[in-house]
């Protein structure tokens, strides 16, 4: 099957005590996301507690906790349903690209990783913040890895020939590189997340992709 056309998740088990399957169930999970998600950007993690969630999302605290633990599974849930969205995105943006070169898969990796995180940076700062209380690190590895996938398979049907001697390694390098990059500078220096991030992301990856090994030097 095409990689545009398959449906990526990242797999994260959310602590809820009920899954939504009917129409209003799934309705009322996402009010409930909708609202913490608003609540947090606006006043912050300490600031925003179920009660206050419940109540801007038009449902009773008991609704809540019939699909919700805590407000640390709430977040949880806005992280995984942000990584679902992001792998969805690179299967589509890779899936355009097919090949097209080294240049255009660069672009469709960059712009995507960068255009995921700049429509909503405030949410993303917060839930980066809080990332490491709410997540298991096997989850957050289990995504990049699935990321590192999309890329590597991207790099194979790129149409042009990559220099990198591993292309698996290569992929992995690319994924860690650029996802430290773009979340360090939301949560640590967001007036540099733009034009100016995209282009030296950009500039980095095609340098590094396009790169052999380094010659041995004589002893």
């Amino acid at each position: 099957m095409p990689i545009r056309n398959r449906k990526f998740t990242a797999g994260t088990q959310i602590a809820v005590r009920r899954r939504p399957r009917q129409g209003r169930s799934v309705m009322t999970v996402n009010a409930i996301l909708d609202a913490a998600q608003h609540l947090l950007v606006r006043d912050g993690f300490e600031a925003t507690s179920t009660t206050r969630i419940a109540e801007a999302a038009g449902v009773s605290v008991g609704s809540l906790y019939e699909y919700f633990t805590s407000k640390e599974a709430i977040v949880a849930k806005l992280i995984k349903r942000h990584c679902d969205d992001l792998l969805n995105m690179y299967a589509r943006a890779f899936g355009k690209v097919e090949g097209k070169g080294i240049a255009q898969l660069v672009d469709a990796w960059v712009d995507t990783t960068v255009d995921a995180y700049e429509k909503d940076l405030d949410l993303h700062r917060v839930l980066l913040d809080q990332m490491g209380r709410v997540s298991k690190i096997h989850h957050l590895k289990r995504v990049s890895l699935a990321i590192a996938d999309l890329l590597e398979h991207a790099l194979r049907v790129c149409g042009e020939p990559i220099p990198r001697p591993d292309l698996r390694l290569a992929a992995f390098v690319v994924e860690s590189t650029g996802e430290a990059l773009v979340h360090r500078a939301i949560l640590y220096a967001g007036d540099l997340f733009g034009h100016e991030l995209r282009r030296e992301l950009k500039l980095m990856t095609t340098l590094y992709l396009s790169s052999g090994d380094r010659p041995q030097r004589d002893s």
